[in-house]
């Protein structure tokens, strides 16, 4: 199984957000679990550390804290099919068409996001992790 997750989930633990850290914690420990592969873009990373940088006004504890993201996390390229398969679609919002691009790329069975609505166009399957964890963790 091929998970692809959106940054918000990944930011969602690293920034321990209230109400949203343990759920994303736990669809990233129930896949690891079960084996899957989980992916983010690298232009998730880029915009990861950014956020984390900006809220924690620390370079180096961003950078720790993505190091140890991927230590469970496996990157996928932003290529340049993706960018201009992006630039072609219909998608409003450029950042979620690349991401719906790499998801699509990389043949994820899913892309685990809580922002659902941000990707109604895509043709991969969309998951909440409150869904993801009432299939898999059982």
């Amino acid at each position: 199984m091929v998970i692809f997750l959106d940054s918000n989930i990944v930011l969602d633990v690293l920034l321990q957000t209230p109400d949203l850290c343990d759920e994303s914690k736990n669809v990233i420990s129930v896949a690891s679990a079960k084996g899957f592969e989980m992916y983010v873009s690298a232009a998730s990373v880029t915009d990861i550390f950014y956020v984390l940088r900006k809220q924690l006004r620390s370079n180096e504890k961003a950078k720790e804290l993505v190091r140890k993201i991927l230590m469970f996390l496996s990157v996928a390229g932003v290529d340049e099919q993706c960018i201009f398969a992006a630039l072609e679609s219909d998608w409003a919002d450029f950042e979620d068409s690349v991401q719906n691009q790499v998801a699509q790329q990389i043949s994820a069975d899913y892309i685990v996001t809580r922002n659902t609505s941000d990707f109604f166009l895509s043709a991969n399957r969309l998951i909440t992790p409150t869904e993801f964890l009432k299939i898999y963790q059982k």
